[in-house]
C-alpha cells in the first residue's frame, strides 16, 4: 500500500495565503544565484506535515534553499525557502513549509501571486572562495546559517530541481477553498557548482516545520541561472490522491484562454 501525508490543510484554512485568483502572470528572474542543499531528517520528525494527497520521500529529506535574485518586478530580493522531500503520484515535488523574502514588497506579491507561506525578514546570500553562505533572520533571530563548502564545477545536466507544491486558497469553480497549488520554475543554467552541505543553525519552529530535526548532508549545489515564477498551471485537491485530484488550470506557461479559475 502506498504511503500517504496525514494533513488536513483544509482544517485550519484561514491560516493559509489566498490568492485572488488563479491567472498570475509570471515573472522573468534572470541570472539568479542559488543555494540549495539536500538534508535527510528521521522520518518521525516528519509526521503531519505532508497533506493527505501527497506521498512522503523515502527516505525522508528536506530541501534548504536560498536564492538571491537580482533583477525582478520588484526589485532586487533574496528568498529563503523549506520544502518537504515529497511525490505527487509518480514525481517528485518539494512541500512548502516555510518562507522567508529580504523585503516586504516580495514578500507580499509572491504570497498573494503563488501562495508561498512567505514572510518578511533578514535573508544573506553571501560567496566566499571556499564556499557559498546563507543565512537567514526573522525578529532579530538567526534561524538558519548554512554554506556549501568547497563547490567544484559540475554540468547544469547534472542538476535537478524540482518543482514546488504549496497549500492555499483560491477561487476554483466559483468558491475560494483550500488547495494545492503546483508552483513549476525553468531554469537554463550558465554555472553548476557541488559540494558539501554545512548547516551551523536551524529552527524548526520559525520555518512551520514541527519537530523536523536533521541528520546526514545529502548533496549541496550552488547555480547561476536564468529562471521565473511561471503562471499556475496545475492544482490539487489536497485530500485525494493527486491522479484523482489534479485540475489543468491552462495548457501551458503562456496559455491566455479563459481558465476556469474565475470566482
Amino acid at each position: 500500500m502506498p504511503l500517504y501525508g496525514t494533513l488536513d490543510i483544509t482544517a485550519n484554512a484561514k491560516a493559509l495565503p489566498t490568492l485572488a485568483n488563479l491567472d498570475t502572470e509570471a515573472w522573468t528572474l534572470p541570472k539568479a544565484e542559488m543555494l540549495q542543499l539536500l538534508v535527510e531528517v528521521p522520518r518521525s520528525t516528519t509526521d503531519g506535515l505532508l497533506p493527505k494527497a501527497m506521498h512522503p520521500a523515502l527516505p525522508s529529506y528536506v530541501i534548504l534553499a536560498i536564492t538571491k535574485y537580482s533583477e525582478s518586478p520588484v526589485g532586487p530580493f533574496n528568498l529563503a525557502q523549506l520544502r518537504l522531500g515529497s511525490r505527487a503520484g509518480a514525481h517528485p515535488r518539494g512541500f512548502l513549509l516555510g518562507a522567508v523574502a529580504s523585503t516586504e514588497a516580495a514578500a507580499k506579491e509572491v504570497r498573494a501571486r503563488w501562495g508561498l507561506p512567505i514572510e518578511a525578514g533578514e535573508v544573506k546570500f553571501l560567496r566566499r572562495h571556499d564556499r557559498v553562505m546563507g543565512t537567514v533572520a526573522k525578529a532579530g533571530k538567526i534561524i538558519l546559517d548554512c554554506a556549501l563548502v568547497d563547490p567544484q564545477p559540475v554540468s547544469g545536466t547534472d542538476v535537478q530541481y524540482i518543482n514546488w507544491v504549496t497549500a492555499a486558497n483560491a477561487p476554483l469553480d466559483g468558491q475560494t477553498q483550500p488547495m494545492l497549488i503546483q508552483v513549476d520554475p525553468k531554469y537554463t543554467f550558465y554555472k553548476a557548482e557541488r559540494g558539501k552541505p554545512q548547516i551551523d543553525a536551524f529552527d524548526a519552529a520559525a520555518w512551520n516545520a514541527g519537530a523536523i530535526t536533521l541528520a546526514d548532508p545529502i548533496v549541496g549545489t550552488c547555480c547561476t541561472v536564468d529562471t521565473d515564477l511561471p503562471r499556475i498551471r496545475f492544482v490539487m485537491d489536497p485530500l485525494r490522491p493527486v491522479f484523482q485530484g489534479t485540475r489543468r488550470i491552462r495548457e501551458s506557461r503562456v496559455d491566455e484562454s479563459v481558465s476556469m479559475t474565475r470566482a
